[in-house]
């Protein structure tokens, strides 16, 4: 969402718009633990010595099935998520900050109130994010409970966490 006129119908009459970005687009890797790739490679890596072994059992189609989910893992899934990320938008006003998704389906726009009670996380690192919500459920390959939920893939989280935290004490 970019239009004015667009976020007119969508914010209070006092909201304004502090900031406006979107995650980086780049292809970065996206496995999340070591685990996940010992599993992928046994995942794939078993219908591969069959098919070494036995070239005709490709036509069987469990060891195609097996190896294209195995190279989606470990090729497919990093392109994906940078086509994903180049669909996502970040707005931040003096009250909320908003995550914004083109889908391939939609559009999505979801909202959360940014108070004192807020809490923000700074996250730097691999995914340079800043977290200000989270939604339960549990997470593939994790024993974590929560999904956070903020601005990720930032070119500069703390200068976004600085703008939140003004918003957070009203000096937005």
């Amino acid at each position: 969402m970019s239009g004015a006129q667009e976020w007119d119908t969508l914010l209070d009459p006092d909201e304004r718009i502090v900031w406006q970005g979107q995650p980086s687009t780049r292809v970065q890797i996206e496995f999340n633990s070591v685990f996940e790739v010992l599993f992928m490679m046994v995942w794939g890596g078993i219908p591969l010595f069959a098919v070494i072994a036995s070239p005709q059992s490709l036509l069987l189609g469990v060891p195609a099935l097996f190896l294209g989910i195995a190279l989606y893992f470990f090729i497919g899934q990093h392109f994906w998520a940078a086509f994903q990320r180049s669909r996502t938008f970040y707005t931040l006003t003096d009250k909320r900050a908003f995550i914004g998704h083109r889908g391939l389906t939609g559009r999505k726009l979801d909202s959360f109130p940014i108070t004192p009670d807020t809490n923000l996380q700074l996250k730097e690192g691999r995914r340079n994010a800043v977290w200000f919500s989270a939604r339960e459920g549990k997470q593939m390959f994790s024993n974590r409970r929560e999904k956070e939920i903020g601005f990720e893939r930032l070119d500069d989280p703390r200068g976004v966490y600085q703008l939140l935290r003004s918003v957070q004490r009203g000096d937005a």
